[in-house]
């Protein structure tokens, strides 16, 4: 499948890629989906901006009955 993707070249420390690595070996998920390292980050960042998002919006609907 090809992916449209923007290149970009981020370094990590070498635990951060050993962890990413046992991860790929250990996981169903990423076997079932064929992942590689970069699949891997790609899952990771979605799901970590997700995350950001859905909090950053639960704070700011919090914030917002707080002042009424």
């Amino acid at each position: 499948m090809r992916r449209y993707t923007e290149s970009v070249n981020t370094r990590f420390e070498v635990s951060v890629v050993q962890m990413l690595d046992e991860i790929l070996e250990h996981s169903e998920f990423c076997r079932r989906n064929h992942f590689n390292r970069s699949d891997l980050i790609r899952h990771m960042v979605r799901n970590g901006i997700r995350t950001y998002q859905s909090g950053t919006q639960n704070q700011d609907e919090s914030g917002a009955r707080g002042s009424e």
